[in-house]
């Protein structure tokens, strides 16, 4: 390529040397072995032009092509020779001088084929072999023409060390350019990666303008369930066929894998609802199952937005990526399918770090607090229960929402010991109802971490051996999933020692028959999506009865939480629930509060 790309300068040169060679032949001569150079330079150029085409040269046009270059070169290389016939000493000198250029100008432009390399040195190096005999000719020693000779071979060894060099450094460019492009791929997929979506969010916010440069997190809905299903060959297809499908959508933007699960692209929007209407567009294209081989799969999506303007502290803390896909996490647990990264509720990663380590100091210096949140009978209208809520008041942030530092105690191990404690203070708590007259169940919440866990179970039956009344722990439904045997056997442990099992949230989650039927359980927790508009929306009572009724059915109690009306405690009193609670019927209180409150609910019944 750099041969045809140089074909202009070398019948240019030849045009100059054919003058020279006029000064010391005739016309006739200058005239032949001009044409005849240009001649051959123009069938290289012919038969090497098709270089960059898909197709690659075919071997006879490649014999055919080295073979002209091999002959255009020996043309050229001869000229040193009538120069040294004719010219004397100072022929010899450019004849000299014109050999060892050619050599240089074919390792420059040999590229990486050896052969070529061949070619372009071979015929002027060969020439430096006739110099002793001009050199004897014109008075000069066998020793000085031999001299000669060797510089020239010293300069075809020049040659080979830089067309070396040259290829080495193509090679790295190569390489480099190859490393470049695999970072910008997800190896599995094929489709762009992470890292490409973050180098088109830097691209448009240089050329964006007044608009906005969103990026969208598009999550595949049960993807862990889904791919357990058809497999994880199948699942990398759908991946694809999905990105497809949205890029006929909205076609301005690669669509790019994030993680296992997600897609994301990186656009421009005048707002944020221009942003929301584009991604609805992406989720109105997923009605339509998609077609995998002899299967149709439906799926379904929620998708994170984040824009760089809702940066919690600074861009390197989380990026615009990250905020998106976290931006998912929250709009499923808004029950949404579309949600802005919300910065105020995910709070600061920074300070969130230091949390752990003052949670187990805010154990001791009254910063932690446990509150109850009572739950009534609806048959009796009776307290009959509590369930321990933990608070923690921190002395510069405030109350911090239980969610945030609960979910950290399980990220980072410590909710062990934050289970531990909550259910110390709540058994102690328990002692002081009962001492007061007040005998009631009471319920701790039991994270899915610590069900397999020997240790926490063994503190807890020791714990409980002395508590002053019937204690109930609320696990979620899916808590057996990771060792469904050692789950079941925790469980009939706990029971065995008069412990009462809740399956909390029921609903919120992948509800399933095969869990609950696996469950040793007293009672079933309806999750308070559905309960709290149960009143004005006819499909979440259908469902709030389904589930008192299957309750029921399996020998369960039925418990509502997040009642928040009287309308709504009705409702579930004429369904036949068994027990609720919420803030329609009394907010979560610490130990003093509840004590006044139970004080006065029996002085009223009196």
């Amino acid at each position: 390529m750099a041969r045809r790309e140089q074909i202009y300068v070398r019948v240019g040169i030849s045009l100059i040397i054919g003058i020279c060679f006029y000064s010391i032949t005739d016309l006739a001569a200058t005239i032949t072995w001009v044409t005849g150079y240009i001649a051959f330079q123009l069938a290289e150029y012919v038969l090497f032009r098709p270089i960059t085409a898909v197709t690659p040269l075919t071997p006879l046009k490649q014999i055919a092509g080295l073979a002209v270059m091999t002959t255009s070169n020996i043309g050229f290389a001869s000229y040193g020779l009538l120069e040294s016939s004719h010219g004397g000493t100072a022929g010899l000198v450019c004849a000299c001088l014109l050999w060892s250029g050619a050599i240089l100008n074919g390792a420059i432009v040999s590229g990486e084929s050896k052969t070529v390399l061949a070619c372009s040195i071979v015929p002027p190096l060969l020439h430096f072999f006739s110099v002793p005999y001009f050199v004897i000719e014109n008075g000069g020693t066998l020793g000085s023409g031999l001299a000669i000779v060797l510089g020239g071979m010293l300069n075809g060894v020049g040659a080979i060390s830089i067309w070396a060099t040259s290829r080495r450094l193509m090679d790295n460019a190569a390489r480099e350019r190859e490393i470049s492009r695999l970072a910008l791929l997800d190896a599995e997929s094929g489709l762009p990666s992470r890292h490409a979506v973050l180098s088109r969010v830097a691209e448009l916010r240089k050329v964006s303008g007044d608009e906005i440069v969103v990026v969208a997190a598009i999550a595949i809905d049960r993807f862990v369930h889904l791919r357990g299903a058809i497999g994880h060959a199948l699942m990398i297809e759908l991946v694809i066929g999905l990105a497809d499908r949205l890029a006929k959508i909205y076609p301005d933007a690669p669509f790019a894998r994030l993680s296992n699960g997600v897609l994301g692209l990186a656009f421009t929007a005048r707002d944020i609802d221009e942003a929301k209407s584009v991604t609805c567009r992406l989720q109105r294209a997923m009605t339509e199952p998609v077609q995998l081989r002899d299967n149709k799969v439906d799926v379904s999506v929620t998708i994170g937005l984040s824009v760089p303007d809702d940066a919690i502290a600074s861009p390197a803390e989380v990026s615009i990526l990250d905020r998106a896909m976290i931006a998912v996490d929250q709009a499923r647990s808004a029950r949404q399918s579309v949600a802005l990264f919300d910065g105020r509720a995910y709070g600061s990663p920074g300070s969130n770090l230091s949390l752990m380590s003052e949670m187990l100091r805010a154990f001791d210096n009254g910063q932690m607090s446990v509150h109850y949140q009572p739950k009534i009978s609806l048959r009796s209208n009776h307290i009959v229960g509590v369930e321990a809520l933990v608070r923690w008041a921190h002395p510069e942030r405030g109350a911090l929402r239980p969610d945030l530092f609960v979910r950290m105690a399980e990220e980072t191990g410590h909710i062990g010991a934050l289970t531990e404690w909550v259910l110390r203070r709540a058994l102690d708590d328990q002692r002081t109802l009962h001492r007061a007259g007040h005998d009631l169940c009471m319920s701790v919440n039991w994270s899915a971490l610590v069900i397999n866990d020997v240790q926490i179970t063994d503190m807890a039956l020791k714990l409980v051996e002395k508590a002053a009344g019937d204690v109930c722990l609320e696990i979620t439904e899916t808590a057996i999933i990771g060792n469904p045997d050692l789950a079941r056997q925790t469980l009939d442990r706990l029971r065995a020692a008069g412990i009462k099992i809740s399956i909390d949230d029921y609903g919120a989650g992948l509800s399933s028959l095969a869990y609950l039927k696996n469950i040793p359980a007293d009672e079933l927790k309806i999750d308070r999506a559905f309960v709290m508009n149960m009143a004005n929306d006819p499909v979440d009572a259908v469902l709030v009865r389904s589930a008192v009724s299957l309750a029921h059915s399996l020998g369960l109690r039925s418990v509502a939480e997040g009642v928040e009306n009287k309308g709504t405690l009705e409702l579930l009193y004429a369904m036949g629930c068994d027990l609720a609670q919420g803030y329609g019927i009394t907010m979560p209180m610490p130990l003093g509060e509840l004590m006044t409150y139970l004080g006065r609910r029996q002085r009223k019944a009196g």
